[in-house]
């Protein structure tokens, strides 16, 4: 959410369709990679109806969340400004945060509530979502308060940027460790299982920028990799 604006179906529709375009793929492919029929993600792009166990698949397929899918997707211009008043900060586990009956929207606004969540275990990490993805862009970016280790190792085909804003972080790519601190950036292929967590139990700040790659980038990169090799 932006403010205090809900999204439409048809924000969801606009964000699916750009992402899928991002990934220079049609309907039928990401249909395949998603698991689904051509004609649930032709509905979903509509604006029809889409259970939230479908778009959570969709969004896998895309390389992203059924959190960000669900942002509202403000108009066709040609830049997007972020204001901090709009910031919308979620956490990592909110579903844990409700069940102890605290408020996810106005407190995670509130740098001294997240830290207080944060180092009673609460919660691994909150991600503040910066809305600054354009209509068939293929940037995206989020900063993130990490806590601890936040997950497992991931991978999906793009370019990965992390740059340090506060604390110090263990990042991980494959078999390969290093310690980085304010100031300190890392890019990578986000296609090698990857990970960070805070060093000395102590939160850190990252700003993280992803780059999502088409199909046809992804074969050069494989073809890279190859000659590399």
């Amino acid at each position: 959410m932006v403010g205090n604006v809900e999204p439409t179906p048809q924000d969801v529709a606009a964000r699916i369709r750009s992402a899928r375009i991002a990934r220079g793929v049609n309907q039928q492919e990401l249909a395949k990679q998603a698991g689904l029929h051509r004609t649930v993600i032709a509905r979903a792009e509509a604006g029809g109806f889409c259970r939230a166990s479908t778009l959570r698949k969709i969004a896998l397929a895309l390389g992203t969340t059924s959190t960000c899918l669900r942002r509202p997707f403000l108009g066709e211009e040609n830049y997007r400004l972020d204001r901090l008043e709009d910031t919308l900060w979620v956490a990592s586990n909110p579903s844990f945060i409700r069940r102890k009956g605290i408020p996810t929207r106005n407190p995670l606004n509130d740098a001294d509530e997240r830290h207080r969540l944060g180092t009673l275990g609460l919660a691994n990490a909150f991600v503040r979502v910066i809305n600054n993805d354009l209509p068939g862009g293929r940037l995206h970016a989020v900063v993130v308060e990490s806590y601890r280790k936040e997950q497992e190792p991931v991978a999906f085909p793009g370019q990965m940027f992390l740059y340090v804003l506060k604390g110090h972080i263990k990042f991980t790519i494959e078999d390969k460790s290093m310690e980085m601190g304010p100031g300190d950036t890392v890019s990578y292929w986000n296609d090698k299982p990857n990970l960070y967590e805070t060093v000395d139990g102590l939160p850190a700040t990252i700003l993280e920028v992803f780059v999502d790659m088409s199909d046809e980038e992804i074969e050069v990169r494989e073809i890279f990799d190859r000659v590399a090799k």
